[in-house]
């Protein structure tokens, strides 16, 4: 059974389970409605399985809210190379900016190609594609197209068995050597980890994903937006952004409060 309670800026529903939500309709940064949800219930809220999902749902339905609001997902982003360089150069990047690059498209890019123009995607690991290797170092490399199609993670296999590992660019230089050799596209050594977290510490076990672009630009941080109106499809935004937001609270929170308050703190010391 789900109960219904009503105030003037707000609307709570409770499904009597783990998680009682509340949509708040004031416009905030994602860092705002974070800290007013920690200050006045527990977190952003955060959505475990489809029960969550479902109860979330009916709470914007019912507030009559079809738009954009804030949940407590959000990403780190942090770009590194196949061999860990961390040298001069190793920021260099060449995206396709004008095409939004990098765009995390339906948040499942993490792997990274060249292609025309020397310029850089964001992409699926999964896809088979030809791959750059380097042999000698990373500050005086050789570069050696592989024509055969492979899988991210089977390219960085192949080079670090039978060169030094995946391509690391670091110059306009070496960018431009890439451009010459590649005729499509092809994988090279930049990557970063999925970083996906729950603002209140949570597991991410359960997503859903929108068919969307999610543009990452420079941001070092991107935070999460769900809809009714695209069927709590999940994509993200600027943390910057002024959106609507949702609350939660849980049973977890109230029986045992202040181990439950350490245990955020110390998940939380060195994230957001």
């Amino acid at each position: 059974m789900i109960v219904y309670f009503y105030l003037s800026d707000s609307l709570i529903l409770s499904s009597g389970l783990s998680h009682h939500y509340r949509f708040f309709s004031q416009s905030l940064t994602w860092t705002e409605a974070q800290a007013y949800c920690r200050q006045a219930h527990a977190d952003l809220a955060t959505v475990e399985n489809s029960e969550d999902l479902n109860l979330l749902m009916n709470t914007l339905q019912s507030a009559g809210y079809s738009s954009d609001i804030w949940i407590g997902l959000y990403s780190e982003i942090d770009w590194k190379w196949s061999d860990a360089y961390t040298g001069t150069g190793a920021d260099y990047r060449h995206w396709r900016s004008d095409l939004n690059e990098p765009e995390f498209e339906s948040a499942r890019q993490f792997c990274v190609k060249s292609g025309s123009g020397g310029n850089w995607w964001d992409d699926d690991c999964a896809l088979n594609l030809p791959f750059i290797c380097y042999s000698g170092t990373p500050e005086s490399a050789t570069l050696s197209l592989q024509n055969e199609q492979r899988n991210w993670s089977s390219a960085q296999s192949f080079c670090r068995e039978n060169y030094v590992d995946l391509a690391t660019v670091k110059t306009d230089a070496e960018n431009q050597i890439l451009d010459n050799i590649i005729a499509s596209s092809a994988w090279i050594g930049l990557y970063r980890d999925p970083n996906l977290f729950w603002s209140d510490g949570s597991d991410f076990l359960f997503s859903n994903w929108d068919s969307v672009i999610n543009p990452i630009g420079s941001m070092s941080v991107i935070c999460g937006v769900t809809s009714s109106g695209r069927l709590g499809k999940w994509k993200f935004l600027s943390c910057e952004t002024k959106l609507p937001f949702v609350c939660h609270s849980g049973e977890y929170f109230t029986a045992s409060l202040q181990p439950a308050l350490q245990k955020k703190t110390n998940k939380k010391n060195n994230r957001i």
